[in-house]
């Protein structure tokens, strides 16, 4: 069976060995790590799993110090980002600010 799969932007990551439920585990948290060491933002809403992708290209007779493996995670790119959109901003923010929203270093 055939499906269409929408486009997505995904974060990889290389591996090699089997495939185990515990190896999937450990690079998905190493990668998920390096993302947010690097200020990538994953693309699923806040609370939600975190889904993955799991890549194996090599039949199931290779040794495990060759096999390549990638596991793959949905990114958010900077042009998904819009903060105006995101925060929901209810002002233009072009307004004068009143006597008592000025902070004590915001006067000369």
């Amino acid at each position: 069976k055939i499906i269409d799969v929408p486009p997505a932007r995904l974060a990889v990551a290389k591996f090699t060995g089997f495939v185990t439920k515990g190896e999937v585990a450990r690079q998905k948290d190493a990668l998920l790590s390096s993302l947010a060491m690097d200020g990538v933002e994953v693309d699923t809403p806040h609370g939600s799993k975190i889904p993955h992708i799991i890549f194996q290209y090599n039949p199931p007779y290779t040794i495990p110090i060759v096999r390549r493996n990638e596991i793959a995670i949905p990114v958010r790119s900077e042009e998904d980002i819009n903060l105006e959109n995101e925060w929901k901003a209810g002002d233009s923010g072009d307004e004068e600010l009143a006597d008592d929203d000025i902070a004590p270093s915001d006067v000369e």
